[in-house]
């Protein structure tokens, strides 16, 4: 019988490890490139995926492994799919600046059933198994996550990506008053903010990656919040198929997930293409 959870010790320990590469990497400069679609990419990407995918393989030989930098690897018929961004975030990361992460999701039968999320600035790890809740460990301390009880609008906090259009943010203020939050990269930070109850409407305006999406939904969902597509559409994981969503996510705190989506379908933009986050 299969047990999620007694998945999490490696999967949590090759998430620390990389998260303590990648800022020893960023003493020193970095090899930034850019890869087919544009987006960024640097040395350190490529040493956290090499000793996470290293590691799945070890652990887990049976399982497959679908990377952002390195693709698909293992058997094409695996019961279970490691979704891998080594370095979400990277332009931050390129930066110096906060708002990056390691992050690992796992799909059984196309479903992500457990999810880790590393944010080494802050020393945060967040981790969950399906049907065994969300959990936050940090300063050593480890804790049951749950999304806020908020269904007010005006009192629900906005979170959005850097770069979210202004003319956008400046239509939806007027639907979904609450503050809104500093923007910031990377989806797996942004919805850690919802699954500890700082953030409850995560609104992405790109397309993201079946790897951005699949470790977060896991730990969200968990917490008692909801992913979706703008359309309400639940996100699919066909590591065999295509890679992109073909629209951007939504996520919340769950009881006005209705309400959101209802709100940009009138005043929402059309999918703009890949993620840049």
């Amino acid at each position: 019988m299969i047990d999620l959870p007694d998945f999490l010790p490696p999967a949590r320990d090759l998430a620390l490890r990389a998260g303590r590469v990648v800022m020893e990497l960023l003493k020193s400069p970095l090899v930034e490139a850019r890869k087919a679609d544009h987006s960024l990419v640097t040395n350190a990407d490529h040493a956290a995926n090499d000793l996470i995918c290293r590691g799945i393989r070890e652990a887990f030989p049976d399982h497959g492994i679908l990377s952002e930098e390195t693709g698909w690897d293992g058997p094409r018929d695996a019961s279970f799919v490691w979704l891998v961004d080594p370095l979400d975030g990277t332009r931050a990361y390129a930066r110096g600046k906060p708002g990056f992460c390691v992050m690992l999701g796992l799909l059984m039968e196309n479903r992500p059933v457990l999810g880790i999320v590393y944010d080494p600035t802050e020393d945060r790890l967040y981790e969950a198994a399906k049907g065994a809740g969300a959990f936050q460990t940090r300063g050593g301390v480890r804790e049951k996550l749950r999304v806020s009880g908020r269904t007010t609008l005006s009192e629900m906090p906005v979170v959005t990506s850097a770069g979210f259009p202004e003319r956008l943010m400046t239509v939806l203020k007027s639907e979904l008053p609450g503050p809104w939050l500093a923007p910031i990269n990377s989806v797996g930070v942004k919805v850690g903010l919802l699954a500890r109850g700082e953030g409850d409407i995560y609104i992405n305006q790109h397309a993201v990656h079946l790897w951005d999406s699949a470790g977060p939904q896991a730990i969200l969902e968990e917490a008692g919040g909801r992913m979706t597509l703008w359309n309400g559409s639940p996100l699919e994981h066909d590591p065999t198929g295509r890679l992109v969503h073909p629209g951007p996510l939504l996520a919340t705190n769950g009881p006005r997930h209705q309400d959101v989506i209802a709100i940009l379908a009138v005043h929402g933009l059309k999918n703009e293409g890949n993620s840049t986050i």
